[in-house]
């Protein structure tokens, strides 16, 4: 049976806590799988408010930029695997939760839940960096 996941994208830009949309993944959505291919992918990133000529080479302009750039990252060409839902989509089937959180200065964060049903628990809470490092019990 496949480990699946869902991506919870968030805005928290301009003082608000906005979800973006919700990237289920079919499988691999373990830590060690998903969780660190999402961390890498997100370290390093940079969100601006407008692009330039000093715009970083791994920037998105907000939340929404990047929110795209996960998951054009993610789906790539492939048939299958990953699906777009609408935000607020729980309780398809996944064991795994993570909630990106994408804001001012820079700051993402990544909170990690795992469980079954209505049994979830947040087992991380960090930057992508730390969730890097992070190995699931």
């Amino acid at each position: 049976m496949s480990t699946r996941s869902l991506t919870i994208m968030i805005d928290t830009f301009w003082d608000k806590t906005e979800e973006i949309a919700v990237l289920y993944r079919q499988m691999d959505g373990y830590i060690d799988g998903h969780g660190h291919e999402l961390a890498k992918f997100l370290d390093g990133f940079t969100i601006v408010n407008g692009i330039g000529s000093d715009t970083p080479v791994k920037a998105a302009n907000g939340a929404n930029c990047l929110a795209a750039q996960l998951v054009a990252y993610f789906k790539g060409e492939r048939i299958g695997q990953f699906y777009l839902y609408p935000a607020g989509t729980r309780d398809a089937g996944e064991e795994y939760r993570y909630y990106v959180y994408m804001g001012a200065d820079s700051l993402i964060t990544i909170d990690v839940e795992a469980g079954y049903g209505e049994n979830f628990k947040v087992i991380f809470h960090g930057t992508p960096a730390e969730l890097l490092k992070f190995k699931e019990d």
